[in-house]
């Protein structure tokens, strides 16, 4: 009888397994068709930059030993020549100059003596600037930032003499060019407005003249945004706090933006932690990022590289320039910059504006802004005058509408790094 069960019992076992065997080959769900309208495009959204294209001269000043000067900006054609020759050229035998034995008078150089002046108003360290200029044998440390190169003719030896200035330093090295490559650089200011020596600062003698641009906008898609920072944009869901911010977040990782200044703000919370950072890594890596998460949409000056901060967070800022002049903001998340900080290539937070050139619109007018006593007087009357260590054309961004105007003003750059509109 006992057996008569186990045996009952093992059929139906058996046909229990068929008939699931049956059902798994012939009831399994089918899989269904995707809908392609709930996915987001990930084309990418900005134009591609390297490193290398993000490094530039705020300036470059040719002296014609006569006492006046000229300035060339980034994208004029002089400037470019210039840029073109020295990029060529070769700079070696670095050697420091100790400021007791070998003290530099530059006001005598700069008023006497035919030369070109290259400045970095914010300081590029020799790792960085190396990828851009041929700089061999041994270097100063890496981190020491230059902030202008200084190329003249010696008219008691007949010589070029070289000198890459640091704040606290003065390198003195040799570059394979001659008396003509100077004579040439400096000739190229022959046809352009003079400039006068005010304070480090070099001024226009006369009023000059600047275009005025009014651009087609266009803003970033928040879903495509949305689908390039968040692993699995499925997971973020989004609110509206009580300041009318737009919160996106998956959990960890958060996308702030402001809808009144279409300014968004990316975090992700790495923890910070006691190893060393490469600077030149770090830079790299900022801008591939930006290269995926929005691009570069113009012209940009790496304007903030860190200089001592070897441990933690690095951040860097690129600023935005259109023609020849950077784009100015009096606010801290206005349009024209772009911040980022990393930590070992990864990074932790991402700010920039979320409006975009449309460059398929443009108008173009000219405006004329002050020169001679005019914009001396301006100086001396800004209330931070002390603070200031630049002072540039730049371009004062207005949104209307579906369009930005682009206003030329008097800008001076402060020590915190930011602008100050001169009126």
């Amino acid at each position: 009888m006992i057996e008569k069960i186990k045996t009952a019992v093992l059929a139906f076992l058996v046909l229990a397994s068929l008939l699931q065997s049956y059902m798994l080959i012939f009831n399994s769900p089918r899989p269904m068709p995707t809908n392609q309208a709930e996915y987001v495009e990930t084309d990418l959204i900005g134009t591609q930059m390297t490193a290398e294209e993000l490094i530039f001269p705020d300036l470059i000043v040719l002296h014609t030993g006569k006492q006046t000067h000229t300035v060339l900006y980034p994208n004029h054609s002089h400037y470019k020549e210039i840029m073109k020759m020295l990029r060529g050229r070769t700079f070696d035998n670095f050697r420091r100059n100790a400021p007791v034995l070998t003290a530099v008078d530059w006001d005598e150089i700069r008023n006497k003596q035919q030369g070109v002046e290259v400045r970095f108003r914010s300081g590029i360290p020799f790792g960085i600037l190396r990828t851009v200029l041929q700089l061999k044998g041994d270097l100063p440390l890496e981190s020491e930032s230059v902030n202008r190169i200084w190329i003249y003719v010696n008219r008691d030896a007949e010589e070029v003499r070289t000198y890459f200035l640091t704040e606290y330093n003065t390198y003195e090295a040799r570059a394979d060019l001659n008396n003509k490559n100077v004579e040439q650089m400096v000739g190229f200011g022959e046809l352009q407005g003079t400039y006068h020596a005010k304070d480090d600062f070099y001024l226009p003698d006369a009023p000059l003249e600047v275009p005025r641009y009014r651009i087609g906008i266009n803003t970033m898609p928040i879903d495509q945004l949305q689908k390039t920072l968040f692993v699995d944009p499925r997971n973020t869901r989004n609110f509206r706090d009580k300041d009318g911010l737009e919160r996106y977040t998956d959990g960890k990782r958060g996308l702030q933006i402001k809808p009144d200044q279409l300014w968004m703000a990316y975090s992700d919370p790495i923890p910070t932690v006691d190893s060393r950072n490469d600077v030149r890594e770090n830079l790299n890596a900022a801008v591939q990022f930006i290269n995926q998460h929005g691009g570069w949409n113009g012209s940009f000056l790496v304007k903030s590289i860190p200089q001592t901060q070897l441990i933690g967070r690095q951040q860097f800022t690129f600023r935005q320039y259109y023609d020849s002049y950077p784009i100015v903001s009096d606010r801290s998340d206005g349009f024209g910059l772009i911040r980022i900080t990393l930590q070992n290539r990864i990074v932790a937070n991402y700010e920039r504006s979320m409006i975009m050139f449309d460059t398929s619109k443009v108008e173009r007018s000219l405006r004329t802004i002050p020169g001679g006593k005019t914009l001396d007087d301006m100086l001396n009357g800004y209330s931070r005058k002390s603070f200031v260590v630049g002072i540039t054309p730049a371009y004062q961004p207005i949104v209307q509408d579906k369009f930005m105007e682009l206003n030329p003003v008097w800008a001076v750059e402060l020590r915190d790094g930011t602008y100050d509109i001169l009126k």
